[in-house]
C-alpha cells in the first residue's frame, strides 16, 4: 500500500520499508536487483526489499522480502547491522546489512524465475554500483552505505 508521506511524496509501506544490503566478507560487491517494470520505479536497480508488515521489524521484513524476491534463506546470511537510509518521520527505509559468501556465478536466478517484482538478481562489484541506473532512494544514500560497508 502506498502512503502519502509528510515529505509530500508517495512511498510503499504503511509501516515503512526495508531492504537487504547483502555483501561478501571481503566487501568486493553487493547483491542488486533490477526492478520489474510492474513495480514503482521499475527498470531501476536496488536491493531486495519492500514494505514492513504490521508487527514486523526491519530485519524480519528485509529477510522475508529477500527470500520472496531472490530466494535467499535467512539461515545462510549473517546480519550485522541496520542503517536508516531515509527517515521522513512518518515513513522510513531501513537497510539491513548482511554478509554471505559471494557465489562464483554472479546472477542468482534467471529473469522472472523468482518474483514478478524483479527481473534479475546479480552480484555487482562495489566499484561498479554507481554505474548502474539505481533506484532514486538507493542512489541518494549509496555514498553513505558504501562508507558503512567499507568502514564496518
Amino acid at each position: 500500500m502506498f502512503v502519502l508521506c509528510s515529505c509530500g511524496q508517495r512511498h510503499w509501506g504503511r509501516y515503512g520499508a526495508a531492504g537487504l544490503l547483502l555483501t561478501d566478507p571481503l566487501r568486493t560487491g553487493v547483491l542488486l536487483q533490477k526492478r520489474s517494470v510492474h513495480v514503482h520505479t521499475g527498470g531501476t536497480w536496488s536491493v531486495p526489499g519492500g514494505a514492513i508488515e504490521r508487527g514486523e521489524g526491519p530485519v524480519d521484513a528485509a529477510l522475508r522480502e529477500a527470500h520472496e524476491e531472490a530466494g535467499l534463506r535467512a539461515q545462510d546470511l549473517a546480519v550485522s547491522r541496520t542503517v536508516v537510509g531515509t527517515d521522513h518521520g512518518t515513513w522510513s527505509y531501513t537497510y539491513v546489512i548482511a554478509e554471505a559468501p559471494r557465489p562464483e556465478r554472479a546472477e542468482l536466478r534467471s529473469a522472472g524465475a523468482t518474483s514478478w517484482e524483479a527481473d534479475r538478481t546479480t552480484w555487482v562489484d562495489l566499484d561498479l554500483v554507481d554505474s548502474y541506473r539505481l533506484h532514486p532512494g538507493l542512489r541518494e544514500v549509496w555514498p553513505r552505505l558504501r562508507e558503512e560497508l567499507l568502514g564496518g
